[in-house]
């Protein structure tokens, strides 16, 4: 007896202590900003310094690109003041022009990739967040019904219904599911983190997010032959493709006019494995659509599945209700359906979660912005 007043004593003393840490965690949370997914990729873009070295990225290629034209008009002054250029100077004035629109069209490209990866990476640690909260909120409910079953083994225990050993492997349980609400919040901790690192602000800084749950934006219906054509025509490794198999052939005209046998072999050979390169980009573009489109496709399966295992969930907790209020159930088998049907419920909202992810990197995918 002396013995299960000390383990009662002790399991209520690691509930307060479990109930004062959610306790803090809250108070924590409460008091930062409340951040909504599209305040969050605002202070993203304003913040984090993947956003301000893309910007700063393009504007020294505009430079680049205004110091190259500078470059080729103190050859052509040369040229026509001289009537002669060395060759490095003939190349610029050649080449230079299309060098320097390269630098400037090639700019806004690498800027926006560098964007969507950023704000891709905001909405996944956004998103993550909200998952670390139903995870540590499962872990609470999971910790609760283990105290209620010990609470039962020991009056079991008393009653003299059931071993000892019955009331040791509850308490074992009890154990377990708090090293569980632990993790959770360390979860919680290492996703608010992340997060922050993804807004540019400091790794603790306190954030709230909006009750009720994230909404999931509208989703446009996949189109397997536009996303083709989109990836074709927007994705950053095929315009760069695209580009450098121009300036290559560009190179091979210079050096049809100024360049011996052997420089013209090797400018063909440049333009040659130019194109291939441009090739195998358009290949790996449309694999990468091509795979995304189907796995999407398998998810939204998946979601079906998961949808009618919320329903059945729902209708076991109707039964146990039913049950209960015939006489012949326990609460204890409510309060099991309940959480049940919440862990199917966070199933769905994780895949939901999922399902608009890659939706996020469909649209990467397919060349198209993610602001």
């Amino acid at each position: 007896m002396k013995l299960r007043n000390f383990l009662t004593k002790r399991a209520g003393l690691a509930a307060v202590v479990a109930a004062l840490l959610l306790l803090a965690a809250s108070v924590v949370f409460a008091a930062g900003e409340e951040i909504i997914l599209r305040r969050a990729t605002e202070i993203a873009l304003r913040d984090n310094p993947a956003a301000r070295l893309a910007a700063l990225r393009a504007d020294r290629a505009r430079v680049e690109a205004e110091q190259l034209r500078q470059r080729v008009d103190g050859a052509v002054y040369l040229l026509i003041t001289t009537g002669t250029l060395p060759p490095a100077q003939m190349s610029l004035v050649y080449m230079g022009p299309l060098q320097a629109e390269q630098l400037e069209e090639l700019a806004p490209h690498r800027k926006q990739a560098e964007r969507n990866l950023l704000l891709l990476e905001v909405r996944r640690n956004y998103l993550e967040l909200y998952r670390s909260f139903d995870r540590l909120k499962l872990a609470g409910q999971a910790e609760r019904r283990a105290r209620e079953q010990q609470r039962l083994a020991e009056v079991a225990f008393g009653a003299g219904t059931v071993a000892r050993s019955d009331v040791m492997a509850a308490q074992v349980n009890v154990a377990a599911t708090q090293a569980r609400v632990f993790s959770a919040e360390s979860e919680v901790q290492v996703a608010r983190a992340a997060l922050n690192k993804s807004l540019g602000r400091s790794l603790t800084a306190a954030i709230e997010l909006p009750p009720g749950g994230f909404s999931l934006p509208e989703q446009e219906t996949l189109d397997l032959d536009k996303g083709l054509a989109g990836a074709e025509a927007g994705r950053l490794e095929v315009i760069s493709a695209r580009e450098t198999l121009r300036l290559k052939e560009r190179e091979l005209e210079y050096g049809r006019h100024m360049l011996d046998d052997a420089g013209r072999r090797g400018a063909e050979l440049a333009v040659e494995e130019a194109r291939l390169q441009l090739q195998m980009a358009l290949e790996a573009v449309r694999l990468e659509v091509f795979q995304l489109y189907h796995r999407l496709a398998g998810l939204e399966k998946q979601l079906n599945v998961l949808e009618q295992g919320v329903g059945a969930a729902s209708d076991a907790h109707r039964l146990a209700v039913l049950r209960y209020q015939a006489g012949v159930g326990t609460q204890f088998e409510i309060t099991v359906a309940e959480d049940a049907l919440v862990e199917r419920e966070l199933d769905l909202l994780h895949a939901r979660y999922e399902g608009y992810l890659g939706y996020l990197s469909w649209r990467l995918a397919t060349g198209q912005s993610l602001e």
